[in-house]
């Protein structure tokens, strides 16, 4: 007892200096390893519109029917619907861009209205490609984005 008197400023300081290192173990804690029970996307797809695997493969075989594309690739990520088209040498760039038209034309107006669309279309030993088509859920037509090379990207 005489030395807790003794050493009583020390002893205090000690003791909220082990309070503050305790409740900031706790607080690191929370923040590299957060509630496992809440979602990831906190609530932002709350709400989601469905989609349906069949639409997607219907817009897949629909594409392939043309005869214009090589490969077809489909990612949903968040809010965000990806397509990558591998399309043929042979397929020009109006043709190419064209092929977005089924996909929209498949997709019912909830789903274009919710989700974005992208598009990449990739085609080997062209200078034009790849080209990156965006569809914005609050848009009606896709924006393209194409890769054009040396003087010509400038304005």
């Amino acid at each position: 007892m005489n030395f807790i008197k003794k050493h009583e400023v020390q002893l205090g300081i000690s003791l909220v200096c082990f309070i503050l290192i305790i409740l900031a173990l706790v607080a690191m804690y929370r923040m590299f390893y957060p509630n496992r029970d809440q979602s990831m996307n906190s609530g932002r797809l709350d709400n989601a519109v469905v989609i349906d695997n069949a639409v997607i493969e219907q817009i897949k075989t629909e594409i392939t029917k043309t005869n214009l594309v090589d490969t077809i690739d489909y990612r949903l990520n968040v809010r965000t619907m990806k397509f990558i088209i591998k399309v043929k040498n042979d397929t020009t760039l109006e043709k190419a861009q064209a092929l977005t038209n089924i996909m929209t034309e498949k997709l019912s107006m909830s789903i274009t209205s919710y989700y974005d669309i992208e598009v990449y279309l990739t085609k080997e030993l062209d200078n034009n490609f790849p080209m990156i088509g965006y569809h914005g859920k609050d848009t009606k037509v896709f924006n393209w984005v194409i890769n054009k090379t040396g003087d010509k990207n400038e304005e």
